[in-house]
């Protein structure tokens, strides 16, 4: 599977931080929107979202899936993806906690015994 690059994670990231935010108002509320929009002046990855999401008349619904299609949509499962492959292949399954399954681990150490060192005793 194809690792997600980073700006893609950092995208998402934004998305749903912009995505709780946006849940503690009614957008749809001209002075709710408003006062949401001056809380983030100063967060440009903010800005660009708030900017597309919005016509003459104010926040439109259309316009924020619209935003969500042409930036998200296609991005959010290849990075859940990505996740799920990497837990199932590298991480312990009975952990609730991430860290390697038990074949790497045996791996790791494996490589740690001393047998292995291959520098040179009188360097």
């Amino acid at each position: 599977m194809a690792k997600a690059p980073q700006e893609h994670v950092d995208r998402l990231r934004r998305w749903m931080q912009f995505n709780d935010e946006l849940c503690k108002i009614d957008p749809t509320n001209e002075f709710e929107w408003d006062e949401f929009k001056k809380d983030w002046d100063e967060e440009d990855d903010f800005k660009k979202i708030i900017k597309h999401c919005e016509d003459d008349e104010g926040f439109t619904w259309e316009y924020y899936m619209d935003y969500y299609q042409s930036n998200i949509s296609y991005i959010h499962m290849r990075i859940l993806f990505g996740f799920e492959v990497l837990v199932e292949n590298a991480c312990d399954p009975d952990l609730d906690y991430l860290d390697f399954n038990k074949e790497i681990k045996d791996a790791l150490e494996k490589v740690k015994e001393p047998e292995n060192d291959t520098t040179l005793e009188n360097d």
